[in-house]
């Protein structure tokens, strides 16, 4: 891929430019929609010069990916020292409130990391794989292994833990966006009896 011939900033703010607009796209139309001819407009470029800054759809989604990651990690960075001196489970609530409320906020992007299927064929993707969530996990495995050092979680694998704590906390946030929420009770009623739930498998 040639690279345009623009600072490292100029070239960058061009690459944000683009990612900003596959967010936006999420809101209008299913990730597997998101095509290269549809983000070159959104910019209001030709789509062409997108391969100037990318070399495919995916690698411009795992560069957001990637870009969302930062920022997530960044933010566990301090929620972990603040556990430290406050209860785990009250920094892990905390976390999985902002999640419940972006995944709310942005519905596409929430299907994008959990509910697009794995592509099959030869060397698969790296998009719809575990592999793009193993970081949210392990950021929440990191914030269990601090629960069960200080006495508060019982003894298991943090990131088993982990991967049964987001399956409890995505489970309503699905039946919600597939329409399968019963109307009688709100997504956070559904939430706060999750809390529960997570609180009492990581406290057996």
């Amino acid at each position: 891929m040639a690279r345009p011939k623009n600072s490292p900033e100029k070239i960058q703010a061009m690459r944000n430019k683009m990612m900003d607009a596959v967010i936006s796209l999420l809101d209008e139309v299913n990730p597997d929609k998101v095509s290269i001819r549809l983000i070159a407009e959104k910019v209001g470029v030709s789509h062409m010069v997108f391969y100037t800054y990318f070399e495919n759809r995916d690698e411009i989604m795992q560069a957001l990916i990637d870009r969302e990651q930062k920022r997530i990690d960044q933010q566990f960075e301090n929620l972990l020292e603040k556990a430290k001196e406050v209860p785990v489970f009250k920094v892990l609530e905390e976390v999985l409130d902002e999640y419940v409320a972006s995944a709310h906020e942005h519905p596409k992007i929430f299907k994008l990391f959990w509910m697009t299927p794995k592509k099959s064929g030869r060397g698969g993707d790296q998009i719809n794989s575990y592999e793009h969530l193993r970081p949210s996990i392990e950021n929440i495995a990191n914030l269990i292994q601090l629960g069960i050092k200080k006495g508060e979680i019982s003894e298991r694998d943090p990131h088993l833990a982990a991967l049964a704590v987001m399956t409890i906390v995505n489970a309503h946030i699905i039946l919600d966006q597939c329409g399968k929420l019963p109307d009688k009770f709100s997504c956070e009623q559904v939430m706060a009896e999750n809390k529960r739930a997570f609180r009492a498998y990581l406290t057996d």
